[in-house]
């Protein structure tokens, strides 16, 4: 499979931050709109209430997992450089006794311990016996990585379809009437008649009043959950494209596992030391972007 660009600017960066942010402040937004329903009632109007939708706390806790999302791959990104330092190692070994007893020397007659991670006091299931066990070692732990890149792909999937959800609910909210006796003024024009009530966002309004400014910030909002649903769904392509490298990656350990002479070790290896470097690339790429 070859390497595909995932290039990602300071403008998605900046959508993702803010994305962050608006997803953090629903609650105080949704809590002002109390309040804003609570000042309308006071005044003689008759009450109303915006319906229950599950949407709103998938929202925040969203925005909790984006608020972390640098940290989360980090973590994936230090476990991987440090699983991939290994196997380089494992691999320039084969290649030093591949070179001392020859490409076809049987798997089975190279004793183990000549191997580094031998002395390993970290198994995943047990201590090995032999070359073979080694290698299955490192299949299980590459099988470890693919399941927590898997656990990325599952969750900017599940962005991407909520970024369009949300939109939904969000503008029906906005656009609701602030009482049951006049379909005039929105929630959205409401909050901002008050200072106390007005959703803190970061642009520039054309005017004081409410109406205009409740328009624009609502125009502000759509434009940025597009913008996020285009990046939530570059994200998957690059998420989900490691996945399947990584899928390569185990498929052909396991395939190690049972080769019987160390020349065809070292070919197995190599081709995983390039699928492995290829995948690093790309982490290291959207941590740094992830980072700024």
């Amino acid at each position: 499979m070859s390497q595909l660009s995932y290039e990602f600017n300071e403008a998605q960066r900046k959508t993702l931050e803010r994305y962050t942010r608006f997803l953090g402040s629903l609650r105080s937004i949704f809590n002002n709109v109390a309040v804003a329903f609570e000042q309308r009632q006071r005044r003689g109007h008759q009450p109303v209430v915006l319906a229950a939708d599950s949407r709103w706390n998938n929202a925040f806790f969203n925005g909790q997992y984006l608020s972390t999302l640098y940290e989360r791959v980090n973590e994936i990104n230090v476990l991987f450089k440090s699983e991939l330092k290994e196997l380089a190692m494992f691999t320039q070994e084969a290649l030093d006794i591949t070179a001392q007893t020859g490409r076809r020397e049987p798997i089975e007659q190279v004793d183990f311990r000549l191997f580094s991670l031998s002395t390993s006091q970290r198994w995943t299931l047990s201590p090995p016996a032999k070359v073979e066990d080694l290698t299955h070692e490192f299949h299980l732990r590459f099988i470890g990585l693919r399941s927590a890149i898997r656990q990325l792909v599952f969750k900017f999937a599940e962005l991407y379809q909520e970024s369009f959800g949300l939109k939904s609910v969000f503008m029906a909210a906005m656009d609701h009437r602030a009482c049951h006796c006049h379909t005039q003024p929105s929630v959205a024009q409401v909050l901002f008649l008050e200072a106390v009530t007005t959703p803190a966002w970061d642009i520039v309004y054309s005017s004081r009043d409410a109406s205009i400014r409740a328009t624009e910030y609502k125009a502000d909002i759509t434009l940025l959950l597009k913008a996020f649903g285009d990046l939530s769904a570059r994200m998957g392509l690059l998420v989900r494209d490691l996945y399947q490298r990584m899928e390569d990656v185990v498929l052909e350990l396991r395939r190690a596992t049972y080769v019987f002479r160390l020349g065809e070790l070292n070919a197995k290896l190599s081709a995983i030391m390039q699928q492995l470097n290829q995948c690093m690339t790309m982490l290291d790429d959207f941590e740094h972007w992830l980072r700024k």
